[in-house]
């Protein structure tokens, strides 16, 4: 009996110490990103309306265009793009130190920006592979980029920037000798390890299998550009935490972000967004607190160098939220140019209407009697109209007839994709945006493809949802 306790004891420890791709994270670096066994997730992800247009023949055709690099490649070199592909499809690690990524610049449909990428590798930065073929798929890599192999002892030196080395299953590539030797020296020394070093910090991270992407950055190390800026200028960010992962045919990206300041819980007493008229293609729902940012990012979304008269208008909302005292929710439509583009601000009834008539007139707005409703000329040919209806005090383009006409037709709360995707009640900002809609008016393509987004405040993180579908 105590031989077998021995060899379960032997087989529990030999468990816990199992090689793990986070082995590779130093304690001291910035940025870490894992994408864990993207072979599966890549045929998930195809599942996803907006990912199948982006990679289907259909669509974007990315893949297809992917694909004939990589055969062009083998064409060449005689080599076999499976090797590669299997590589990518297993475990892969980013780690990095000293740099800076933008959220917006990781994205890119030509395969030759990730390329440039490889090719560019920073000299406190490495890429790491779990592969059982490390020296054919580094030789790959080195037709991929271009640049000549040669090696060093047992380190391939890919040109003069990217080394590489094997160890048990993973392959390294970093961007320089000193970086590579300093991770395969972590991997083999817990103690400068991010996961032992940061215990109770990597276990509240909660980075285990069920995710696709997951990811970790100290402090400014990644800009997050979403829709507003969250933060102050006195808050600071502490650190970031991400994950990724696809649900019933939706890519879903979470974001935590940590901050050195405490901020109140996002609390909403009424939620009136799922009322909010279909009017077109994009819908939001946003506390005053963060209004006025937003403003600022729907106006540079929309506003080009020939449209003073849309300008004018977010002139005058945000003049008139200013005067507002609760949550207010934006719908319009975007047409098939930025100037085509029809917009409603919405106000919840009874904040600040007398202050927001001041407004008005302060503006030389006048009331119309015959359709109830008050008006200021911004030149000849363009209008802005203030009107009540329903629940709302509206500030729009469009005239109030027109406006209640469509009204009656649907509402937000009518639209299945709303209902699938919107499960976040407690927010200072949502986002629903009808991204099939953009694309078949720019593209000509139909797809059926929503997007929804939250910010919710809570003490001293902000959460960040994206979902899409």
């Amino acid at each position: 009996m105590k031989k077998y306790a021995i060899i379960i004891v032997i087989l529990l420890s030999w468990i816990i110490v199992l090689p793990n791709i986070f082995n590779f994270v130093p304690y001291d670096y910035d940025i870490f990103i894992r994408f864990n066994n993207s072979g599966y997730w890549y045929n998930e992800l195809k599942e996803v309306p907006f990912a199948k247009f982006i990679l289907n023949d259909e669509g974007l055709a990315f893949e297809s265009y992917f694909l004939r690099y990589l055969e062009d490649i083998d064409y060449s070199n005689g080599t076999n793009k499976n090797v590669f592909l299997s590589a990518l499809a297993s475990d892969v690690l980013f780690v990095a130190k000293g740099i800076e990524l933008s959220a917006e610049n990781l994205i890119s449909f030509d395969a030759n920006y990730y390329i440039d990428i490889l090719k560019t590798l920073s000299k406190d930065s490495a890429l790491i592979f779990k592969t059982d073929k490390p020296v054919d798929v580094i030789r790959y890599f080195s037709n991929l980029i271009g640049y000549k192999i040669k090696t060093e002892g047992n380190i391939y030196i890919l040109g003069d920037s990217i080394f590489s080395k094997s160890i048990d299953d993973y392959l390294i590539l970093a961007g320089s000798k000193n970086a590579l030797e300093y991770i395969i020296n972590v991997y083999n020394s817990p103690e400068f390890q991010f996961k032992s070093k940061f215990s109770d910090l990597f276990e509240d991270l909660n980075f285990n299998g069920k995710y696709w992407i997951s990811g970790y950055s100290k402090g400014d190390a990644i800009k997050l550009n979403f829709p507003v800026e969250a933060l102050e200028d006195d808050v600071k960010t502490e650190y970031i935490k991400f994950s990724g992962i696809v649900d019933n045919s939706v890519l879903r990206i979470n974001v935590l972000q940590k901050t050195n300041k405490e901020q109140p819980k996002s609390t909403l007493n009424e939620d009136l967004m799922e009322k909010i008229p279909v009017l077109g293609n994009y819908f939001a729902g946003i506390s005053i607190n963060d209004s006025l940012n937003v403003m600022k990012i729907l106006e540079q979304w929309t506003i080009t160098s020939d449209s003073t008269n849309l300008e004018k208008l977010y002139d005058l909302t945000s003049s008139i939220l200013k005067n507002a005292t609760s949550t207010f929710y934006v719908v319009g439509d975007i047409g098939d140019s930025a100037t085509n583009l029809s917009v409603a601000f919405l106000f919840k009834l009874s904040d600040g209407l007398e202050d927001i008539e001041k407004t008005i007139k302060k503006y030389s707005g006048r009331f119309d009697d015959k359709e109830d409703q008050w008006i200021i000329d911004v030149s000849e040919e363009y209008k802005v109209f203030f009107y009540e209806f329903d629940q709302f005090f509206v500030v729009s383009n469009i005239d109030k007839e027109t406006y209640s006409r469509k009204a009656k037709i649907q509402r937000l709360m009518d639209l299945a994709a709303y209902n699938y995707l919107d499960k976040q009640r407690s927010y200072n900002i949502k986002i629903f945006l009808d991204l099939g809609d953009f694309i078949q008016k720019f593209l000509g393509i139909k797809i059926n493809s929503k997007l929804i987004f939250w910010e919710e405040k809570d003490g001293y993180f902000i959460k960040y949802y994206l979902d899409i579908m």
